[in-house]
């Protein structure tokens, strides 16, 4: 699952590249008098969704080798809170292949109420299977890594909650550039390279 994981991500990414293309071409078609940066925002949205993608798969696939026995819990009160229901179908299920599909179907449910956006929350989601203290580990400078994923996704949240309005400026949007986001996307696709070698 790990090259598949990297593979749907470069897609996924390659999608918001192609969103602030689009962006583009449409203030080009039109000599400037329709602004594409919607789509900037759509693109850089869909960059931080496809991190968030990213780090649900490394947590779903790692959290059910642990259900199903092929790896070992080493995080301190770990929790994946699957209900009894859930326990027993699992443990029912008869082939290890059903075994495995039944797991995979329940981590997925449950970790479908989380999201893994914010440096913290990617360390500590990483951290609950087994791959702790990635930001020092995977980074020569964390800090720094940290922080420029964080105003990517602080962005993100301006841009999905706020509609991106400037609060200086009431009734206008906060400017977004097409190198903006693709700035953003090859600063996503950096720190999750990164990241994988380690997962």
């Amino acid at each position: 699952m790990p090259a598949a994981r990297l593979t749907q991500l470069r897609a996924n990414l390659t999608r918001a590249r192609d969103l602030v293309g689009l962006g583009q071409s449409i203030g080009q078609l039109t000599y400037g008098r329709v602004d594409g940066s919607d789509l900037y925002r759509a693109g850089l949205v869909q960059a931080v969704a496809a991190l968030d993608t990213y780090v649900h798969a490394i947590v779903e696939d790692r959290a059910v080798d642990i259900v199903v026995g092929r790896l070992v819990a080493t995080a301190p009160g770990m929790k994946f809170g699957l209900t009894p229901t859930a326990v027993a179908e699992i443990l029912t299920a008869g082939s290890p292949g059903l075994i495995e599909q039944a797991a995979r179907k329940h981590v997925a449910q449950r970790l479908a109420l989380d999201t893994y956006q914010r440096p913290d929350d990617i360390a500590v989601a990483l951290a609950s299977v087994g791959i702790s203290k990635i930001w020092s580990t995977a980074f020569a400078d964390p800090q720094t890594a940290r922080t420029a994923l964080g105003l990517i996704v602080t962005r993100r949240n301006l841009i999905v909650h706020q509609c991106d309005v400037d609060p200086l400026t009431p009734g206008s949007v906060i400017p977004l550039a097409a190198s903006d986001v693709l700035d953003a996307v090859a600063t996503v696709e950096a720190t999750l390279t990164a990241i994988d070698r380690l997962c």
